[in-house]
């Protein structure tokens, strides 16, 4: 694993396990775009050391995992080739109103726990652009007439809402149902990874048995 993904890996920890804040709220206090925190905690981008100095004080994070996290950076820094270092991109200015982007859309191959998997569908959500339950419903139910849907019926909003709570692994069916009607395209990757979850899960079980 490079020093990239490791501080990825670190932030989206701190985020659920200490911080638990909104991408909203994190870059309302960071000054920057929901887009933006969203890039740097899931490793599509590498912010400048002020940057990640200021998001790590936002969810704040303890001084030796700060002190961890500065270190992955400047190992990141050292990864990228010296023009990708020398180009400074500029820092978005605020704004709530940033479109679904293009790319970058959450990727789960980190997540190992049910509690990861879980948070990642809300990130999907938020990713989507935050709609709202029913706006999901309505979306699931339009493709549900067009007999394109991945579950076989309408996902409602209950059952959403179950999904983005949940204390233990959705139903497969509804979580690619889900992702569906969210705009993921790496649907399968998602399929690997609970596959994956679901295992370590059962072991779990089996182990506590």
């Amino acid at each position: 694993m490079s020093a990239r993904e490791e501080l990825a890996h670190e932030l989206q920890k701190h985020r659920r396990s200490v911080s638990g804040q909104s991408l909203k709220e994190l870059a309302r206090r960071t000054e920057t775009s929901p887009s933006f925190v969203f890039e740097v905690v899931r490793g599509l981008l590498l912010p400048p050391e002020e940057q990640l100095r200021a998001l790590l004080d936002a969810m704040d994070v303890g001084e030796r995992a700060q002190q961890r996290a500065l270190l992955l950076h400047q190992e990141a820094m050292a990864e990228l080739p010296i023009r990708a270092r020398t180009a400074a991109r500029p820092l978005p200015a605020p704004d709530w109103r940033v479109p679904v982007p293009a790319a970058g859309e959450p990727d789960p191959v980190l997540f190992s726990t049910v509690k990861e998997f879980v948070a990642g569908l809300e990130d999907v959500r938020v990713w989507a652009g935050e709609p709202s339950l029913r706006r999901l419903e309505e979306r699931s139910a339009r493709l549900h007439q067009q007999r394109q849907t991945a579950y076989g019926k309408v996902l409602r909003r209950s059952t959403i809402s179950d999904m983005l709570n949940a204390t233990s692994l959705p139903q497969m069916e509804k979580v690619r149902h889900f992702l569906q009607i969210c705009g993921v395209r790496d649907i399968d990757a998602w399929v690997y990874t609970w596959r994956r979850v679901r295992t370590i899960e059962k072991a779990a079980l089996r182990r506590a048995a």
